[in-house]
């Protein structure tokens, strides 16, 4: 079974500050993305151990989740 990680979308603000993305986009939604921190994981453990390591990095408070890449 592989793991992947998903990051909770955030809005993305205009060059003047304000949110610009519809008001779906600031509800509790968790997107898959590609590139190297995107890879499939083995084990769940370690899918977990990455996610744990972007949150920590991520100095806009986003969550990470970890979902069986089945069902993403």
């Amino acid at each position: 079974m592989a793991f992947t990680i998903m990051k909770q979308l955030y809005p993305s603000p205009s060059s003047s500050g304000d949110h610009t993305d519809p008001s779906w986009a600031m509800r509790n939604v968790y997107i898959a993305a590609t590139g190297s921190d995107w890879v499939s994981f083995s084990t769940e453990d370690e899918a977990n151990t990455k996610a744990a390591e972007l949150s920590g990095s991520d100095s806009s408070g986003r969550k990470y989740i970890v979902k069986d890449k089945s069902c993403v």
